[in-house]
């Protein structure tokens, strides 16, 4: 039983390892889906954009927070009168007395709090985070692109390896010089097409895989209505578009509120003398109001640059609606069109035994209904 048990374990190590030498990853359509979203360039860097959108909304935040400073600057002079310094790293005046002094500190602690901005603040405050929505459709749209490609190359993996497995059958019985050469030049396609997948999914190139999938026809009772609805739904393109006309509205207040003036409240405690907090002390309260008078017109064309940008992203969102619709409409006959073929010629009864014009058939419909998917912007299995 011992001996049956450790040849069991040996023919079982020794089909593994052969089995491993010829493939280094097994790629399903949705393994290669998952694959990508990991590792795919163009999501790396949607993914290095949104970091960056929300870092930029975190900044926009800390406006509402008070400024606090601390100044410390150590001096050793010798002055016949007072006099005033200032270097090129601080917008701070130091004052030093007259006579001489070994060491002179000067420390000043300070808050800074903006209490009237004309609604600036605010303004930028949900920029920031229309912004950070605008992203975010953006990288949906990314991710439905790379998946929608992903399916496709699949797709034609599936259909040359049926090919493959079809002209090799026919070949066998019939012995035809026609069908070993079909074959071959199948089998460059099919490598061909292993090679779009995993640069598509970010592998490296001289990965070993074995596709595993069926090639079956995709087959989904959808109608027009509901095709347009879905994309009004979750299109990210119209997202995308959206936040683009928010983005210009919120930019067009935010020009106009520069002609409002800002106020400041300020405070400082400061000290002075041969220590780092000294006896001499002075400290101040203060508003600042700040009021454009006149800078040449400027304001004023900014403000007209923003409503012309803004009628602008009127314009593209509509042409964007209608471009849309075509797209969905044209997919959906093709679909729709393909899928009755597909009926008519009643490949869901041949269980898998299909001749070349059904496997080119399947293609087709395949590729028309991941084409519906990309132009609606969903996955039809879900509905």
């Amino acid at each position: 039983m011992k001996k049956i048990t450790l040849m069991f374990v040996l023919f079982f190590l020794v089909v593994t390892t052969l089995f491993a030498k010829n493939y280094e990853r097994i790629l399903t359509e949705r393994s290669s889906i998952q694959a990508a979203l990991s590792i795919n360039p163009d999501i790396l860097e949607c993914v290095q954009n949104l970091e960056y959108a929300k870092q930029r909304a975190r900044e926009a935040f800390s406006l509402y927070f008070p400024v606090v400073g601390v100044n410390l600057n150590l001096s050793r002079f010798n002055n016949t009168k007072p006099i005033l310094i200032s270097g090129e790293n601080s917008q701070k005046l130091i004052y030093l007395p007259e006579g001489k002094k070994d060491l002179y500190y000067s420390t000043q602690l300070s808050i800074w709090q903006s209490v009237y901005t004309g609604g600036i603040i605010r303004a930028t405050n949900k920029l920031s985070h229309v912004n950070l929505n605008k992203v975010k459709a953006e990288e949906n749209i990314i991710n439905s692109r790379v998946i929608n490609n992903i399916k496709l190359i699949f797709n034609e993996c599936l259909y040359h390896r049926a090919l493959i497995d079809f002209y090799s059958a026919q070949s066998k019985i019939s012995n035809n010089t026609i069908l070993k050469n079909k074959q071959n030049l199948e089998v460059l396609r099919y490598n061909q097409e292993i090679l779009n997948l995993l640069n598509a999914i970010g592998l490296d190139l001289n990965t070993i895989v074995l596709i595993a999938g069926d090639f079956i026809p995709k087959m989904k009772e959808i109608d027009l209505g509901k095709c347009l609805l879905l994309a009004y739904e979750f299109k990210s393109e119209f997202k995308a578009t959206q936040e683009q006309q928010n983005l210009d509205s919120l930019i067009l207040n935010l020009l106009s509120m520069q002609k409002y003036p800002n106020i400041l409240l300020g405070a400082a405690q400061e000290w002075v003398g041969d220590k780092i907090v000294g006896d001499d002390t002075n400290w101040y309260c203060t508003v600042n109001v700040n009021m454009p008078i006149f800078d040449g017109g400027s304001i004023f064309a900014r403000i007209k640059q923003g409503k012309i940008k803004y009628r602008e992203s009127i314009i593209k969102r509509a042409k964007l609606e209608n471009d849309i619709k075509l797209e969905i409409m044209q997919t959906f006959l093709e679909y729709s069109f393909f899928k009755d073929q597909v009926i008519n010629a009643k490949l869901l009864e041949k269980n898998g035994k299909y001749n070349e014009s059904d496997i080119e058939l399947i293609r087709n419909l395949n590729k028309s209904y991941y084409n519906l998917e990309l132009a609606i912007g969903v996955e039809l299995d879900s509905y």
